[in-house]
């Protein structure tokens, strides 16, 4: 390992979507000597850059980080479901769908409303146009010339056009661009991609960034905690590498961009979190906040998939000798299959289970997922050699609010992570209104010549009680949460408007974690715009 400078102005743990836009940024004028720690490796497979390469990275543990969830989904089960996390640079934004989805102006007003002051509609729409380097040109509520290219070049083909169709048969509005409207619409998905090939955080950012002699970027190196002195941050404690464990001092700002995941841990054990469970597990308490890991949101997702009654789907261009003609048309022209994201086709609309508002995403393409030992589809995983479709259908505005708390003070001690899921009335009812609002979707009259069977959750289940029990249990989550060090008013949150960590001075938190709320739609877009207004916010407060 190279020679490190004695200490720097500003330590960044985690190279994620958030870590890399700051790094990128914060190490911009040259002066600031930047250190940005990835506890994964350089993520440097061609199955990163190659967008329907997240198939094989999901299933590599080179490439995720695997959490096994505390809590079972039903009482009295095994608790059995991984979440995983993107390891390496980049972090999630390497493994991800690449779908480039902003949310609602509304997600953020309702912030600020929450005591996160500055973080409103109109302060994060300034965020994503400053990001944006989009397909479909500047306008008012899309940037051009920016870091991260956006395309809405998705692969198509005449399914693809008769699942949108649909949704315009259900009432929803066709747009090119699902980040322009509100409320109920449909179209097709777009991504961070640029020439076929995929733009997360580690190419958008740390390329440009990664020659200049004041940005440091350690990779496969672990952050213990939070070094903490007379109430401020002085610097990190890290593990890995010949040197094993060993201290970094910081002149200036720590800041956290590990995730919703990690970052609360982080701060957990650096002594920072509710008392009596810091103590409970051998932890030093620094600063008493029984907010820390708390008030996780998340969403909620079910996969239905759906036979065909004829060969219209996409499957076979993904097996045999139409794999082998995919991955040429990649090589050649870098379009194709290959080229886009899992699915094609988006829908938001409204299950009216929480009044008008969006509360329902939609992803939808032109085959199925091999199911299981379960005999249920095992998502990004094989697909079926045999004609389908797909409906992935997520609900937005769960309600239930989960929780993390480590098991002991060292990094290897883990996690307990309870998501609480469906624990509202709410929610429940939510889950039965997305079955049915899948249903409704396949069976729209433009796809009744080509959805055959329903395969999950079946026809014969047709009650609440029956539609809840199997929701609950194949349904998937674990990719977009939020909150667990969230920004709002002294009391209630971890960190101030500025993602300052109360109570001590020198550590921020910028990434997922912070969000007070969720949003309508993925989170990747959202951590970027995160990490770029807390650039801004650290910058104007250093000018």
């Amino acid at each position: 390992m190279a020679e490190l400078p004695a200490r720097f102005d500003y330590i960044i743990i985690g190279a994620g979507s958030a870590g890399c836009v700051l790094a990128e940024r914060l190490s911009a004028d040259g002066r600031h000597q930047v250190l940005l720690v990835e506890a994964g490796g350089k993520a440097a497979s061609p199955l990163v850059t190659m967008p329907k390469g997240i198939a094989k990275l999901v299933a590599n543990p080179d490439y995720v980080w695997p959490y096994r969830i505390s809590q079972p989904r039903h009482a009295g089960g095994k608790a059995e479901e991984i979440w995983i996390r993107g390891k390496g640079l980049g972090g999630s934004s390497s493994i991800n769908g690449m779908i480039w989805s902003r949310g609602e102006p509304q997600d953020y007003d309702d912030w600020q409303a929450a005591g996160a002051t500055g973080w409103d509609a109109e302060a994060m729409l300034a965020a994503y146009r400053q990001l944006e380097d989009h397909d479909l040109g500047p306008s008012p509520l899309r940037g051009s010339g920016g870091p991260v290219h956006v395309t809405a070049k998705t692969y198509r083909y005449p399914l693809a056009e008769r699942m949108i169709a649909a949704g315009e048969q259900m009432g929803l509005k066709r747009t090119d661009d699902l980040n322009s409207l509100t409320g109920g619409r449909v179209g097709y998905y777009c991504h961070n991609i640029r020439h076929g090939r995929r733009q997360g955080g580690a190419k958008a950012f740390l390329r440009r960034a990664s020659g200049r002699r004041n940005l440091h970027i350690l990779t496969d190196m672990v952050a213990s905690h939070v070094l903490l002195a007379d109430g401020r941050a002085t610097g990190v404690e890290l593990i890995g590498g010949a040197r094993g464990r060993f201290q970094v001092e910081c002149a200036g700002e720590v800041i956290l961009s590990a995730g919703t995941i990690e970052s609360p841990q982080i701060l957990q054990r650096s002594g920072i979190g509710d008392g009596n469970r810091l103590s409970a597990v051998g932890v030093p308490v620094h600063h008493h906040n029984p907010h820390v890991g708390r008030h996780m949101l998340e969403h909620l997702s079910y996969s239905m998939p759906f036979r065909l009654k004829r060969d219209v789907g996409i499957e076979r261009r993904y097996h045999g000798l139409g794999l082998l003609g995919s991955i040429a048309r990649y090589y050649l022209l870098r379009d194709g299959p290959m080229a886009t994201g899992p699915f094609e086709v988006g829908a938001f609309f409204s299950t009216g289970v929480q009044g008008p508002r969006t509360d329902f995403q939609l992803y939808l393409s032109g085959y199925m997922f091999a199911l299981g030992d379960g005999n249920d589809p095992v998502p990004l995983g094989n697909i079926d050699k045999r004609p389908g479709m797909t409906a992935s259908g997520t609900l937005l505005r769960q309600t239930s609010e989960g929780e993390i708390d480590i098991n002991g003070p060292n990094a290897g001690d883990g996690a307990c992570i309870c998501p609480n899921w469906l624990s509202t009335e709410e929610d429940r009812r939510g889950a039965v209104a997305a079955i049915r609002a899948m249903r409704n979707y396949a069976g729209q009259p433009i796809l009744s010549d080509d959805v055959g069977e329903e395969v999950l959750p079946g026809a014969s289940l047709q009650t609440d009680e029956e539609i809840l029990d199997n929701f609950r249990s194949l349904s998937t989550s674990g990719l977009h949460g939020v909150g667990t060090c969230r920004m709002g008013v002294e009391g209630e949150s971890v960190l101030d408007p500025h993602l300052r960590v109360r109570g001590v001075d020198g550590l921020r938190v910028i990434d997922c974690s912070a969000m007070p709320g969720l949003v309508t739609g993925n989170t990747n877009a959202p951590a970027m715009a995160t990490g770029w207004r807390g650039a801004d916010i650290i910058l104007s407060g250093r000018r």
